[in-house]
């Protein structure tokens, strides 16, 4: 918002005329930012300053539900350095680990 907030003042300062110590030009980025951001602003109906709820995202059917504990795998000191080494994530370092010993 901060890098939208700029680019919106040098097209108001430098190619539209506005001066930045008027009451109009900050009415004119306000104005324009809520247009970009309209998600990041209450909506506001009456003297309710309430935000709008967001809609609630819902999983796929066809997505199955964990089971179980998560698996954890703790690395040792070498295996980090050798992950590093190599240049692989450590998290898949882990998982490759997993498969091949059979934990």
């Amino acid at each position: 918002m901060t890098y939208t907030a700029f680019d919106v003042h040098k097209r108001l300062v430098e190619d539209e005329g506005y001066d930045p110590k008027s009451d109009e030009y900050y009415e004119e980025i306000d104005k324009r930012i809520r247009l970009e951001f309209p998600h990041k602003f209450a909506k506001m109906e009456g003297t309710s300053t309430e935000r709008a709820k967001p809609a609630q995202a819902v999983a796929s059917a066809k997505r199955s539900a964990p089971t179980g504990r998560k698996k954890t795998v703790k690395l040792s000191p070498s295996q980090v350095a050798i992950a590093k080494r190599l240049g692989v994530p450590l998290e898949e370092y882990a998982k490759q680990l997993n498969i091949t010993e059979g934990v």
